[in-house]
């Protein structure tokens, strides 16, 4: 099938569906606004418990082992600062890449999805993050996408390793060369894992789940997110955005009661 070109509009329309849809969106705030006060580290582990759940819940991350090697990787991070996702050659920037992706997705718990979130927060002008259906683990589900019946996105399964996530960024580049849609609040590279996510992994993990397991799913979520907050038990400096967390979250559990 000849791939169609992906449209201005169909963009915009994505990213108010995103923002109508998932709840989860005002954390990925709190997570930059972490990140923005000097409390790096945090932001990561907030980011992974709240969007990469199925992992941090099951798998405890060595908070000191992602400090040293986010630290070992500044250097590299730190030759992309000044690019961002539409203009930089990925080609250029291999090997700093692979070295970011390959040592943050060895560690218990940020794994492949994570890795790839933890770039994006640390540089989110240049890298765009990925969960499983994004890459292309689930094919049954594919064929039933939109996305896919209306020629915009062919199936392809990307392999979860730094070559498959530099496959990827290369794919979507292309993907979104010939948009020019702004976003004064989020970077053009989130605005790509917003699109991602509501054609792709959102339809998906409807066919997969029914209600009954989408609530179960947001329970442990919640679960995570408590384990997560433990960590800042020492910081009086943050309490405020703490504050505003736990409203967000009870907001989000009435929300989720009305529905049910």
């Amino acid at each position: 099938m000849e791939t169609k070109k992906l449209t201005e509009e169909e963009l915009a329309e994505a990213v108010e569906k995103f923002k109508k849809t998932e709840e989860k969106g005002s954390f990925y705030d709190i997570a930059v606004k972490l990140y923005c006060n000097g409390f790096e580290i945090e932001a990561y582990l907030f980011l992974l418990a709240t969007w990469n759940s199925s992992r941090f819940q099951f798998t405890k991350i060595d908070i000191h082992e992602l400090e040293k090697k986010i630290e070992q990787l500044n250097i590299n991070f730190y030759k992309m600062k000044d690019e961002t996702f539409k203009t930089i050659n990925i080609d250029k920037y291999k090997d700093e890449i692979r070295k970011i992706y390959e040592t943050l997705s060895q560690i218990k718990g940020v794994e492949y999805t994570g890795a790839a979130k933890v770039m994006h927060l640390k540089n989110r002008e240049v890298f765009v993050m990925w969960d499983k259906y994004i890459r292309g683990e689930e094919k049954a589900s594919y064929e039933k996408l939109q996305i896919v019946k209306n020629g915009v996105w062919q199936y392809k399964k990307y392999g979860n390793d730094a070559e498959g996530y530099l496959n990827f960024l290369k794919d979507m580049q292309n993907l979104f060369k010939n948009i020019n849609y702004c976003d004064p609040k989020n970077t053009f590279a989130k605005v790509v894992d917003e699109f991602n996510y509501v054609n792709i992994t959102i339809p998906t993990l409807r066919t997969k789940n029914n209600k009954g397991k989408e609530e179960e799913k947001k329970e442990r979520l919640l679960k995570a997110f408590d384990n997560a907050r433990g960590i800042w038990e020492d910081y009086d400096e943050i309490d405020a955005i703490r504050k505003e967390t736990k409203e967000r979250w009870q907001d989000w559990q009435k929300r989720l009661e009305k529905s049910a």
